[in-house]
């Protein structure tokens, strides 16, 4: 029983050791994973230390039982040889139980002292395996960390370009919407106006931005009518646009109607279809402290 109960230490001892030692600084999900997983390889070794216990405690009644047989026997053999005066025999019955005796008590020793080294080089492999995986763990994690913050260094760059984009996107002009005219008109269709009505909401939440409406021509000389000229044509189209969005609640103030003739074509001059994609007024946002 004495050497039960000093086993055990050794196996408690070798345990709680394992689990001071082993763990480290760990959050509560690795902290549990590694406790379940040691409290198992613990829970194997104690069942295997029983199951030996079981076999010394099967051995030491043998060896108890085979002790008493020698003892009983030897006591017969002394009043035997009492009874026959032959002290010699009793001297060797006597001598033959001691070195029985003698030998339980070293096979029990050392018995003990094997199984206690066992527990102790199992607890210490265990110690040092884990101790291995949470310095890799440790390690990767660490790894880990290294890309996320390179990584996190690259996004706070790109974030910076596109920031910078944006407000030079903010600051530059912004062509809302073009409509086009037929040749020599200034009047607006339904579906110029369609346009242009598309367009009152986002002019109207850009309270700052000044408005610019440039009105063009074709290019082709005017021979007749009312205008003199292609820069009167462009600027008469310009105002018809502006006095439309005027119409739809823009403040006056905020737009500036300019003809620019033909000087700033968008299609070849010398095709119909040029002609026509030049005949036009562009509504340009122009953001504060942006420049045309």
């Amino acid at each position: 029983m004495k050497t039960r109960t000093a086993f055990t230490l050794i196996a408690f001892f070798g345990v709680v050791a394992l689990a001071i030692t082993g763990c480290g600084k760990l959050d509560q999900g690795e902290f549990e994973m590694w406790k379940n997983e040691h409290v198992s390889q613990v829970e194997a070794t104690k069942a295997e230390m029983s199951n030996k216990m079981t076999m010394l405690d099967t051995k030491v009644d043998g060896q108890k039982t085979a002790l008493m047989e020698a003892i009983s026997e030897a006591k017969d053999e002394s009043i035997a040889a009492a009874q026959q005066g032959d002290a010699d025999t009793i001297a060797a019955a006597m001598q033959n139980a001691k070195e029985l005796d003698a030998k339980l008590r070293a096979d029990l020793t050392e018995t003990a002292e094997m199984q206690a080294e066992k527990a102790m080089k199992a607890a210490k492999d265990g110690d040092a395996e884990l101790q291995k995986q949470l310095h890799a763990e440790a390690k990767a994690n660490k790894a880990q960390a290294d890309e996320l913050k390179m990584l996190n260094a690259k996004v706070m760059a790109l974030e910076e370009q596109v920031e910078e984009v944006e407000m030079e996107v903010a600051a530059k002009p912004i062509v809302l919407t073009t409509v086009h005219f037929a040749s020599g008109q200034t009047g607006l269709s339904s579906k110029a106006k369609a346009m242009l009505d598309e367009i009152v909401e986002q002019l109207m939440s850009e309270s700052d931005a000044k408005i610019i409406v440039e009105g063009h021509a074709d290019g082709a000389p005017v021979l007749r009518g009312t205008y003199r000229s292609n820069w009167d044509l462009s600027q008469a189209r310009a105002n018809s646009a502006a006095k439309y969005l005027k119409s739809k609640g823009i403040d006056a103030s905020r737009i500036d109607a300019v003809g620019r003739a033909h000087n700033d074509p968008v299609a070849p001059q010398n095709t119909s279809a040029g002609r026509a994609m030049n005949r036009r007024v562009e509504v340009i946002l122009l953001p504060m402290g942006a420049m045309m």
